[in-house]
């Protein structure tokens, strides 16, 4: 009997203490878990899986939405987001709630009627009674917008290659990846397939224009020039040579080395071409001044020496004297005139 009683006291305090460790361990958990829950950066909250009442928000939660905690409990999940985004949550819990934890895109609304872009992860908590959900939100809003500027941008972009021809392209220095934006393809008639070619072989390039490209485009990476820009000729997809300026900027990373280039192809070949014709009308029009120059001097060279041969005789005639001076006067003049035109011909300048 004694043994029995020893037994039974050393049992029921082994089972006491253990009982006390338990609790012990249990209450750490439970408030390493508060801890975790209240201290955590991003904003989250436990709602119940039924009527998506608020059962617990943290600090970031409270911080983003604008409510107070005390707020947050007497509301559900409806009452942050607009009125036409919560039919749509409800029909997803209904579907999806227990078998993915994470819902995408969801537009939310703070206390004071903003509204901003979040990214959903949840996960269902079958303990609570008639179970629950716990909910992590992440903000990106500011990503969003960062997206649409960015398609604002490329719109824009694409709208000024419709109005001046412009070619937009964006070169990755590190990946080695050439891109095209809109209007490439119409322009110079290549294809996506046939277009894909190593940058640095710039194929397409005119093979006398090749070298020189090559090397300035490496003189601008190998010196961290800012700018690029060059003018030569770019062979098109039907084999027909079109000159183009190609002008570029080029972006660096932290560390100041080149990373990226954003650059524009401009299709100036009616330009150089109506440029090489007026050099050539030009050279014609120097060359029909100076024989026109050499057949308006000749005779008028004649008529001076006439000239000097009447003033040498004797005219007794006062009146006839005069004219001839003025005669001569004038053919000096309309010389002079025609040597002028002749040099300004020969040196470019008329």
């Amino acid at each position: 009997m004694f043994k029995d009683l020893l037994f039974l006291s050393v049992a029921a305090i082994i089972v006491y203490f253990s009982v006390g460790f338990y609790k012990k361990i249990h209450f750490g958990t439970e408030l390493n878990y508060q801890q975790l829950f209240n201290g955590s950066p991003l904003p989250m909250y436990v709602m119940t899986k039924d009527t998506l009442q608020f059962l617990a928000v943290n600090d970031a939660m409270v911080k983003l939405y604008g409510f107070t905690e005390a707020e947050f409990l007497r509301m559900t999940a409806f009452d942050i987001r607009p009125s036409e985004e919560r039919g749509r949550v409800k029909a997803f819990l209904d579907e999806f709630g227990e078998l993915t934890n994470d819902s995408g895109r969801w537009l939310h609304q703070k206390k004071n009627g903003d509204c901003f872009f979040v990214q959903i992860t949840f996960h269902y908590i079958p303990l609570i009674e008639k179970g629950a959900y716990l909910v992590m939100i992440t903000d990106i809003d500011k990503s969003i917008n960062d997206e649409k500027k960015i398609s604002d941008l490329l719109h824009l972009y694409e709208t000024v290659n419709r109005a001046t021809n412009d070619v937009i392209w964006d070169y990755n220095i590190v990946t080695d990846e050439l891109t095209w934006m809109q209007g490439y393809f119409e322009t110079y008639g290549y294809t996506k397939e046939s277009s894909a070619n190593s940058f640095w072989a710039m194929q397409k390039i005119h093979p006398d224009d090749r070298d020189y490209v090559q090397e300035e485009f490496k003189r601008v990476l190998d010196h961290k020039r800012k700018d690029w820009s060059a003018e030569y000729r770019y062979i098109c997809a039907d084999g027909t040579v079109k000159y183009i300026r190609d002008r570029g900027y080029v972006i660096f990373s932290p560390a100041g080395e080149p990373v990226r280039m954003i650059g524009a192809l401009q299709d100036i070949d009616k330009q150089k071409k109506f440029e090489q014709q007026l050099l050539s009308q030009n050279e014609q029009l120097k060359e029909i001044a100076w024989i026109h120059s050499h057949q308006v001097r000749r005779p008028l060279s004649n008529i001076l020496g006439l000239i000097a041969l009447i003033k040498g005789s004797e005219v007794e005639n006062e009146e006839l004297r005069q004219l001839i001076d003025l005669l001569a006067v004038s053919s000096r003049e309309l010389d002079d005139a025609v040597i002028l035109i002749n040099r300004e011909a020969m040196e470019g300048t008329a």
